[in-house]
């Protein structure tokens, strides 16, 4: 799955979160942390275990056993290959098809198969396969609106083959996990998947921006009581020259405008998708689409932009 990299790290709890601390995880390849007022019910973080082993045993392309896996290798038939889902997935189909639509197909699940053939595969070989390189993108693996199509929580694939959701996946189980919070009765939260933070409470949190060139440092902040910010960037998941996990779907190469790219939106798989969009794509063609949101970029030649209604601010801008 794709990572992201400029992560926003909660620089305090927030008010009404000093108390009991963090609950802290690991789930989707990163450490994930929980901050609430009181400490969470044991049934809820037994919620947030089987969720997150759900949503694992779904859709993790590093797990042999999962439900993607075993459709890209054959095992499930050589096509159509009908993936009956979790209840509620058809919502993240939907804004993959929203994603990709709005960046010309530039965001496509189907780079997975892009992503292994570079070297960022179940092994973490990080070795590039020899001859890939001819065949990456389209012409190698198809995309996602020739080769999958759903019907509510049931995806069909004409054939065998890999499907990715890592730049929305981490943000949509970051909202399982608030709802299943917000059922179990926790209402001030702060959820950080691994960079993505998804928060519920009553006042503002203030929420930092991490250079990507230097993790121990921020460039920037901002400030949200309901909502999420995720950001995406180059520098954690990179590997030999110029390699790192943002793809541009209609190439299957990495994306090279931008340095860190951050989104605020209502949800967190929305924010994550958006992240990773506004590498491909610019945030006046994304928001053409329909898509609401608000950004701060770090371009590639050094310069930095940020949307007029973003709650905080760039220090570089």
């Amino acid at each position: 799955m794709s990572r992201s990299s400029a992560e926003q790290l909660p620089e305090r709890p927030g008010p009404g979160m000093t108390g009991p601390g963090a609950w802290v995880f690991s789930a989707t390849g990163s450490v994930w942390s929980i901050r609430s007022r009181d400490p969470l019910p044991h049934q809820a973080r037994r919620g947030v275990i089987s969720l997150v082993e759900g949503f694992e045993s779904t859709w993790s392309r590093f797990r042999a056993d999962s439900l993607i896996s075993r459709a890209a290798d054959g095992r499930l038939g050589g096509g159509p290959i009908r993936l009956e889902l979790p209840e509620g997935a058809g919502a993240m189909l939907d804004l993959y098809d929203r994603l990709h639509a709005a960046t010309g197909g530039r965001i496509d699940p189907l780079v997975g198969a892009d992503l292994v053939a570079l070297g960022y595969d179940p092994a973490y070989s990080f070795t590039v396969r020899a001859g890939s390189v001819t065949n990456l993108g389209p012409p190698g693996r198809g995309t996602w609106g020739e080769v999958a199509h759903h019907e509510g929580d049931a995806l069909i694939l004409k054939r065998p083959a890999l499907v990715d959701v890592g730049a929305v996946g981490k943000g949509f189980l970051a909202d399982l996990v608030g709802a299943l919070l917000l059922e179990s009765g926790v209402e001030d939260f702060v959820v950080d998947a691994g960079g993505d933070v998804l928060v519920h409470a009553d006042e503002p949190v203030r929420i930092g921006l991490e250079d990507p060139a230097d993790s121990t440092r921020v460039v920037g902040a901002v400030e949200i009581a309901r909502g999420a910010v995720a950001g995406s960037g180059t520098s954690r998941r990179a590997w030999g020259d110029g390699l790192h996990h943002i793809l541009d779907g209609l190439t299957g190469r990495p994306a090279a405008r931008m340095t860190a790219t951050w989104a605020i939106a209502e949800t967190c798989a929305a924010a994550d998708g958006l992240s990773s969009a506004l590498f491909l794509t610019r945030p006046e063609e994304l928001a053409a689409s329909g898509l609401r949101f608000e950004c701060a970029v770090l371009r590639a030649d050094g310069s930095a932009e940020v949307s007029r209604g973003l709650p905080g601010s760039l220090f570089t801008a």
